[in-house]
């Protein structure tokens, strides 16, 4: 009897060992599974958008690949600091503080965002940061999902340009008609009247500043047509170290830049490009700074190739660029001195992206204003013609 209940109990408990076991195992496979599922999440994830996990601090714990593709860093450079590595400086305090204030209160925050990658270069990304709370609802850990959008605003930044064109060449071609002719009739006939004059005669100073705002309102009338009709490049070679020494003798001698020191710091640099447009359009920029400054003030002018690029900047002293402004400044038509078309800074873009290139103005972090340029020492071959046409 004791032999048969020793049996049933030892039956029993391979009955229930074999049940835990089982069960056990099942559980175990669930496990993995999941494990596979969550792993088979995170590579869709990583092989289609820019990933980056931080601390409740921002202190970078994990970027993936695509993070460290699109903005030049490696993992090591990243991991560690905050995203300010990255910040482009486009967008103002206060939308940076709105973005922390909506996600430290434990909600999803979705926008979009300029960075800088490492290269200087600008790139535009779709961003959803998700903030993980505990339990009581404060975050400890926060993911940003982001997704390339920089050929989307470009092609918007396209769109609005062509319709700001389509509206400046309607106009500019009644103002050349109608504007520009009679002008220099007027000009020519006060110039006649001047010259019939004596040196001390008390109206010469009224004419000459005829003679001057009609030169003022012809400029104006010669961006206009400039910008709207941009003529095809004139390609020849040429060494951007000169052309931006002779650029700055201009400037020294424009009554706007008479108190401004200049500084060049370049090598020889043998490029292909439109003298006369890229002569204007670092003229635009210098003068820019120069009236920034109120005519004092300091002006560094460096050049620098590489991978095939040319790598211009001009950096001054002044006092920056608002933070309300900064995404006008390069719309045609928008300025806040008292004269002038607003056409110079647009102008300068237009000559270095027909160079296929690029330039950014932004705010210095010591305090002044610096314009980025690069473009191709040997431009593509669109919207050229000889040099000698």
């Amino acid at each position: 009897m004791a032999q048969m209940l020793y049996v049933l109990l030892l039956f029993g408990a391979v009955v229930v060992t074999g049940a835990m076991a089982w069960g056990f195992h099942s559980r175990q496979a669930q496990w993995a599974e999941d494990v596979r599922r969550l792993a088979d999440i995170k590579y869709a994830l990583d092989q289609a958008a820019i990933v980056a996990t931080t601390d409740v601090t921002g202190r970078i714990t994990h970027v993936n690949d695509k993070f460290c593709e699109i903005s030049g860093y490696s993992r090591e450079e990243l991991v560690g600091r905050d995203h300010r590595i990255v910040n482009s400086g486009l967008h103002s305090k206060e939308f940076i503080r709105d973005m922390w204030r909506t996600i430290a209160n434990g909600r999803v925050w979705h926008g979009e965002l300029r960075n800088r990658a490492r290269d200087g270069h600008y790139y535009w990304v779709d961003t959803t940061i998700v903030p993980f709370v505990n339990e009581h609802g404060k975050p400890y850990q926060y993911i940003a999902i982001r997704n390339d959008i920089t050929a989307r605003k470009a092609a918007e930044d396209r769109l609005r340009e062509q319709a700001a064109l389509a509206r400046v060449g309607q106009m500019a071609a009644v103002v050349a008609h109608e504007v520009k002719n009679p002008l220099a009739g007027i000009k020519g006939v006060v110039q006649v009247l001047m010259s019939r004059r004596r040196p001390d005669d008390s109206e010469l100073p009224v004419m000459r500043d005829i003679v001057e705002r009609i030169d003022a309102l012809s400029e104006l009338i010669h961006d206009l047509l400039l910008f709207a009709r941009p003529r095809p490049l004139r390609l020849e070679p040429l060494d951007l170290r000169e052309l931006l020494a002779q650029s700055i003798e201009v400037v020294r001698i424009d009554p706007a830049a008479a108190a401004v020191a200049i500084t060049l710091d370049s090598p020889v640099i043998p490029l292909k490009g439109d003298a006369e447009l890229l002569k204007s359009a670092v003229l635009n920029l210098l003068l820019n700074s120069a009236q920034a400054m109120h005519g004092h003030g300091a002006i560094h002018v460096d050049a620098s190739v590489a991978a095939g690029r040319c790598r211009l900047q001009i950096a001054d002293n002044g006092p920056g660029i608002p933070d309300e402004i900064r995404e006008k400044v390069f719309e045609p038509f928008f300025t806040t001195k008292s004269r002038g078309g607003g056409l110079g800074l647009p102008i300068a873009r237009r000559t270095i992206e027909l160079h296929g290139g690029t330039v950014d103005l932004d705010t210095r972090p010591g305090g002044g204003t610096i314009a980025r340029i690069q473009m191709p020492l040997d431009p593509p071959l669109t919207n050229t013609e000889p040099a000698q046409a």
